[in-house]
């Protein structure tokens, strides 16, 4: 599997108990394009982080399933889009972890560039009936709601107006991808720039390229790509 690299999206952590993005009960529907914004940190920071921090709580007793432990005990080069931290809990090795879009129980001064400059972000910490002041000390912003450019803190996920940059580790995706013969796309809607381009690169250079959805994408479509309709869990259950 050493030229193998699985790219995971939210349908692979519902068997978890984590709310995928698309569907009836999706976060699609909460408009995330414009809740998880950088714009909507800097002009409406408590209602952004209060919205992180129900994401925070809707994942955070959530334990992996079968799909994450299988990936992580086949040493599988995976890239994933989740925030969810449910490869890590799952013992995947980091060296052959990408989280491509963050992780939401790290955060990060607002100027932040190295990934050495990750914190732990305590949510847990946090006192429901005093939400927005509890936040704010969490993430050192000023009661009034005043971001200090210098010591405020933000979650360390990838926002909606934001480009990929190192702190993603997003040069050592695409390596990954350039150098992979199978490229597995798992329970991703191939919504984000990321995963259009790891298609496009597997498509035009003819490698290996898997989908695994029970209800896949149509942007995924093409002659070339091997489409399978089944949970994640079944296809790593036998594949891995």
């Amino acid at each position: 599997m050493k030229n193998t690299v699985v790219i995971t999206g939210a349908g692979v952590s519902v068997e978890s108990g984590i709310q995928p993005f698309r569907g009836k009960n999706g976060v699609w529907n909460e408009n995330p394009t414009e809740m998880a914004t950088y714009r909507n940190y800097r002009m409406n920071t408590s209602s952004f982080l209060q919205w992180y921090f129900h994401r925070f709580v809707s994942c955070k007793d959530a334990l992996p399933n079968k799909a994450h432990e299988i990936l992580a005990k086949s040493n599988v080069k995976v890239i994933t889009q989740n925030i969810d931290n449910l490869h890590i809990k799952a013992n995947h090795a980091l060296d052959g972890l990408i989280e491509i879009h963050g992780n939401i129980n790290y955060k990060r001064k607002i100027h932040a560039h190295y990934r050495d400059e990750l914190v732990w972000a305590n949510w847990n910490a946090v006192n429901e009936n005093n939400l927005e002041q509890e936040l704010f000390e969490l993430f050192h912003i000023q009661r009034d709601g005043t971001i200090d450019e210098n010591k405020s803190e933000r979650p360390h996920i990838l926002l909606f107006d934001e480009y990929y940059t190192e702190l993603y580790q997003y040069d050592k995706a695409l390596t990954w991808i350039d150098e992979a013969d199978t490229i597995i796309f798992m329970g991703t809607s191939n919504s984000v720039g990321f995963t259009y381009g790891a298609l496009q690169v597997g498509v035009h250079n003819h490698k290996k390229v898997i989908v695994v959805d029970p209800n896949p994408a149509s942007s995924f479509n093409h002659p070339s790509v091997e489409i399978i309709q089944e949970t994640a869990t079944h296809f790593c259950s036998r594949y891995f």
